[in-house]
């Protein structure tokens, strides 16, 4: 392993372990993050639009239903 001769050696990092070990985790945390936010946004982003696209099918289909009710209150032939 290099310039280490063992593996105590290696993770203590000629003494600086806590700092080095430290880092890698701070590293490890940020690469984790920037790889699960995007997705959890796009998760989200996702349930938005079904849920307006819910929206704007129900409304449709309400104009459609008063459009129906008012041609039969008329007399209207469809």
């Amino acid at each position: 392993m290099g310039s280490f001769e063992s593996i105590s050696d290696f993770l203590a990092m000629g003494g600086y372990a806590s700092y080095v070990w430290s880092a890698y985790a701070f590293f490890a945390i940020v690469l984790i993050f920037n790889i699960w936010q995007p997705m959890l946004a796009r998760k989200k982003f996702l349930k938005q639009q079904l849920k307006r696209e819910q929206v704007q099918q129900e409304r449709a289909q309400a104009q459609l239903d008063q459009q129906n009710r008012e041609e039969i209150t008329n007399g209207s032939p469809t």
